[in-house]
Parts: C-alpha cells; sequence; structure tokens
C-alpha cells in the first residue's frame, strides 16, 4: 500500500510499502521502519521502502528513494500505522490446510484461517492454535498448550500502551513434540517468524518468545523460558527453568545446565551454568570452593 493511503500522518514524500520491520532485522523487501537516532543510519537497507523519522534525521532521507514520514514519536507513529493497518484487515491470514491423517482432540481450539497441521499430527485436549501456524509432518502437541499467540511487544498506540498484535508465523518442522501446557509464541511482523526446526522436543511448562528459532534435535527442559529473537542451534541442551535473555545466540552442541541464566552469546559445544551463566567447570570450581569454606 501507498502512505498516501494512510490517514492522520505527517507524509513528506509517498512510498510504497508491503511489509514492516525494524532497524538492523529487515527482512522482507518494500519494508517500512522507523528511526530516532543517528547511530541507527548505518542499518538503513535496500529492503527498506519506507522510513519514519523525526525533523532532525529528515535531511538524510530527502534524497533516497523511499517514502518519508515525520514524526515527533517516530517508534509511536510507526506502530499507529500497523496498527491501523492491521485493523482494516489487510494482514490477514490463508485459508486453512488440515490434513485428513491429522488426529485432532474436539477438545481443542483451531482458528479459523492462516493454520496449516501436516499428516499424521496428533493434537490434544485444550490444544489453542492461533491464525499463523504452521505444523509440518507428525508434529505432537500435548494437552493445554497455545501454538501461535501474540508474543509481548508493548507500544503506545493512539496515546495509550497496547501490546502489538502479532501477524507473523509461529512454524514447527516435522517431528516436533511438546508436552503439556506450553506457549509458542508467533513472529511479530512477517519475517520475523518463530521457527522449531525438525526433530525438536519441548518438555512441560515452557515459554518460547516471538521469534525464536530453534536448530535440529535440541531438547528443552521443563520450565524453560525463551525469550523473543533468540537463537538456538542444533543438538542443543536446554536444562529445567533455564532463562534465555532476548537476542541471545546459543551456538550447535551447547548445554545449558538447570536453572542457569543466560544473557550473553555462547559458542558452539559450550557448557555453562549460574545465575549469570557461565562457563560450567569454572562454576563447579567455584562452588565447591565455596562449600569447602563454610
Amino acid at each position: 500500500m501507498y502512505l498516501s493511503e494512510i490517514s492522520g500522518i505527517a507524509i513528506k514524500k509517498d512510498g510504497f510499502f508491503e511489509n514492516f520491520g525494524k532497524l538492523g532485522r529487515i527482512y522482507l523487501e518494500n519494508s517500512i521502519s522507523f528511526i530516532h537516532s543517528e547511530k541507527y543510519l548505518p542499518d538503513i537497507d535496500q529492503n527498506i521502502s519506507c522510513i519514519v523519522c523525526n525533523e532532525e534525521l529528515l535531511p538524510f532521507f530527502l534524497d533516497k528513494d523511499m517514502g518519508i514520514v515525520v514524526s515527533k514519536e517516530p517508534k509511536n507513529t510507526f506502530y499507529e500505522i500497523y496498527y491501523t493497518i492491521y485493523s482494516e484487515g489487510k494482514l490477514n491470514y490463508s485459508e486453512n490446510k488440515i490434513s485428513d491423517s491429522a488426529t485432532i482432540s474436539p477438545k481443542a481450539t483451531i482458528a479459523s484461517s492462516g493454520v496449516v497441521i501436516g499428516d499424521n499430527c496428533v493434537i490434544g485436549d485444550n490444544v489453542v492454535i492461533r491464525e499463523g501456524t504452521i505444523l509440518g509432518n507428525n508434529v505432537h502437541i500435548g494437552n493445554n498448550c497455545v501454538l501461535g499467540s501474540d508474543g509481548y511487544e508493548v507500544a503506545k498506540i493512539y496515546g495509550s500502551s497496547k501490546i502489538v498484535p502479532h501477524t507473523g508465523f509461529c512454524i514447527l518442522k516435522d517431528n516436533v513434540e511438546i508436552l503439556n501446557n506450553c506457549c509458542v509464541c508467533k513472529g511479530l511482523f512477517r519475517g520475523y517468524d518463530t521457527i522449531i526446526e525438525e526433530n525438536v522436543k519441548i518438555d512441560n511448562i515452557v515459554q518460547i518468545a516471538h521469534a525464536v528459532k530453534i536448530g535440529k534435535n535440541t531438547e528443552i527442559g521443563a520450565g524453560a523460558v525463551i525469550s523473543g529473537n533468540t537463537i538456538i542451534g542444533e543438538n542443543v541442551w536446554i536444562g529445567p527453568n533455564v532463562t534465555l535473555s532476548n537476542k541471545i545466540k546459543v551456538g550447535n552442541n551447547a548445554f545449558v545446565s538447570l536453572g542457569a541464566v543466560l544473557i550473553n552469546d555462547i559458542s558452539d559445544g559450550e557448557r555453562v551454568a549460574g545465575n549469570f551463566a557461565y562457563d560450567t567447570k569454572k562454576f563447579m570450581k567455584e562452588f565447591k570452593m565455596k562449600k569447602s569454606e563454610e
């Protein structure tokens, strides 16, 4: 759509956009984004077709081939544009595609659009599957899980704080198994999708936030909390009650011990423990020394 189709915004130059994104994470062409500080100028790339900026930054964009909206509060205006388009039903999903071989509890709730369920999937009692959820083949979902829920993104829209409705996808690939009472959020925008790769196994009461990516054969223990935009590699062990901060990167074959609180990236094969988490051998050595002094 064109900026000129949206009322209530100060358009300096008209432009066309199809997608939304945040600077540094613009994944799709023809995206609209926002900027409020010069330090983010290096993140402007060819996928941005429209920008919301303040008066101070306007000179940086006047000679660029992109639409421009001027605002004293660019972030708020960006989300107001998004919310307006969402409210008008312009970010809807396609029709459901559910395999005849899937076993779905009569107590489950399936959204009326935007859901794909592959062959031989098993959906338990009281499962809620929201729009934008795509399940591969042989996916098993335990009782009371919620798939494709909105994540936690708060913005000021039309003067009041709101949890921003999500319009991305929640994708679970072949042979993923999730036990009971788990929540897997979908992506905030299209292209910011939550993706759980093949053969991932997830224990009870696990929270997976928006735009998380989990690699093949990873196992996640009960009570884990994985914050938004976190990337977990393949063959990783995430122990019970582990908390991962947002935008963390966990390498392949890593091991995160139970109860750890991870605030920094960890590399391939690294083993960490503690709150805040660091190298397991060092953690255990210091722990034993402390115990011996008691």
